[in-house]
């Protein structure tokens, strides 16, 4: 049994400030709550500076630029024979041994290499820092199950998109791996694709159980075509998000000032206002209580109405494997469907079509000064921006509320141009942090700027450019997956 308390030996483990244990409190906290909150005030927080900041923002740019560096070792080395003739040993084992990685890190290591062998722009674009690990992890994941022919043309289309935004740093961290999924799935044989949608709704489910804490649990897994008018029913019931300021309340002291006015820069002695996302359980859990209590209540007739789903379509991106995007108000990735899913969720649902002119919705409106933002304004914008545009944010168009770019006083009008969605964390950060924030209506890109920081954004969901082909206008150009604009089922 071992020794505890200030007893206890010091191992080279244990820190150099001693930290009493729940039962040596002075207090003795009733609970491991209350114990917690008051760790809070004794525990020691170790001093930082800017310049710890700078070092940490150098030493992850170092760690990137020496793991492409070995990915890419990685990749040409393998099959070679080189690390058997050398070391005597496989090329994984002696990785094993030399970097301590696990299997998993080094068959992703070597795996990761061997793709973008066949990815020369895409493996350009990690050496120089333009993409990170944790991106070509799921990049070459992607890639991993196409052809040699099919990479090319995604690496091409991850180029080409490089040189449209000037750069990939406008797509989000996770935003340009959903982008380099949704491609992959598009070059892949459409029967391929259909065949995993199918089986995807074979797979759904729904169970209940009582637990042990004299409680009832759901639980369930639903694909997303028919999990869309779920959600949207639910979001239909439970209204805006906790936390969520919402678009028709007018705004305050602080709001909307900060791209072409002062901003609100947290003083030294004032404490920064906890950033937390918002939630959506509760609501969730009375609106599926209100809705059966309705059901049982008066029942559904034979015209119960059908769902509203908005699907958004690119004619410039359609084609057999991607025929539509589903706007789902749940964080992550926006689901695309086939054109056979779409048929199927257009006899049962009512589809509402969102159509663009390049990057700008086309939505007019003369109440450009009105009280409130006017309706087809407002779903003009959540259909452009389909989520929070804060640089790297995932949060989807119902944890959003909007944010004039020029407020209001200094000439700001209700129109697309001058409107982003922004979650509500993110809103206070703009305008108390002092943040300024311009909006590109033509391409979509979204700025904000703070000194010399500059973060870019684009439309969550936006997928990866077509590369220009030399010869325009050829039958060899148009690609076998394309679909005519005919085969819309509405």
């Amino acid at each position: 049994m071992g020794v505890t308390g200030a007893d206890a030996p010091r191992s080279f483990l244990q820190p150099a400030e001693f930290v009493p244990t729940f039962h040596e409190m002075p207090d003795r906290a009733a609970t491991p709550q209350a114990y917690c909150l008051s760790m809070q005030s004794t525990r020691r927080v170790p001093s930082a500076t800017a310049d710890d900041l700078r070092q940490l923002k150098a030493d992850l740019a170092a760690a990137e630029h020496h793991v492409a560096r070995a990915v890419l070792a990685a990749g040409r080395l393998a099959g070679t024979g080189v690390s058997e003739r050398v070391e005597g040993l496989p090329l994984d084992l002696f990785i094993g041994l030399a970097a301590r990685l696990t299997g998993a890190d080094r068959a992703m290591v070597i795996g990761a290499g061997q793709v973008l062998c066949d990815m020369p722009a895409t493996a350009a674009l990690f050496q120089r820092g333009d993409i990170s690990w944790g991106q070509i992890r799921r990049i070459t994941k992607a890639a991993r199950s196409l052809r040699r022919h099919q990479r090319s043309e995604l690496d091409e289309r991850v180029a080409a998109s490089a040189d449209e935004f000037a750069g990939l740093d406008a797509f989000g961290p996770d935003q340009l791996c959903d982008a380099v999924d949704a491609a992959a799935a598009d070059l892949r044989a459409p029967r391929s694709v259909e065949r995993s949608e199918a089986a995807a709704q074979r797979a759904n489910y729904f169970s209940v159980q009582r637990s042990m804490l004299g409680r009832v649990q759901f639980f369930g897994d639903y694909d997303e075509v028919t999990a869309a008018p779920i959600i949207g029913m639910l979001d239909a019931e439970a209204g805006q998000p906790h936390g969520c300021g919402g678009d028709k309340q007018q705004p305050t002291a602080d709001d909307d000032e900060t791209a072409e006015g002062a901003p609100h820069p947290i003083a030294a002695d004032e404490p920064e206002a906890p950033a937390r996302p918002t939630r959506r359980g509760g609501q969730y859990a009375a609106a599926l209580a209100t809705i059966a209590a309705a059901y049982l209540g008066g029942g559904l007739d034979a015209n119960r109405a059908r769902p509203l789903i908005n699907v958004h379509v690119d004619l410039e991106q359609f084609t057999v494997n991607n025929a539509g995007m589903l706007e789902l108000n749940v964080r992550g990735p926006l689901p695309r469907i086939t054109l056979a899913a779409l048929e199927v969720l257009s006899k049962d649902a009512d589809c509402r079509a969102v159509i663009f002119d390049g990057a700008r919705p086309l939505a007019v409106s003369k109440k450009l000064r009105a009280k409130d933002i006017p309706d087809d304004v407002m779903f003009a914008t959540v259909a452009r921006d389909l989520g929070d545009r804060w640089p790297a944010s995932n949060d989807p168009p119902g944890h959003t509320e909007a944010h004039h770019i020029v407020h209001r006083a200094r000439g700001g009008v209700h129109n697309v141009d001058d409107l982003v969605r922004l979650s509500r964390r993110y809103h206070r950060v703009g305008h108390r942090l002092g943040w300024h924030m311009r909006l590109d209506a033509t391409t979509g890109v979204f700025t904000i700027k703070r000194g010399k920081r500059v973060w870019r954004s684009l439309p969550r969901g936006t997928p990866l450019s077509q590369p220009r082909r030399q010869t325009l206008g050829c039958a060899d150009d148009v690609s076998p997956l394309a679909a005519p604009e005919s085969a819309l089922p509405f």
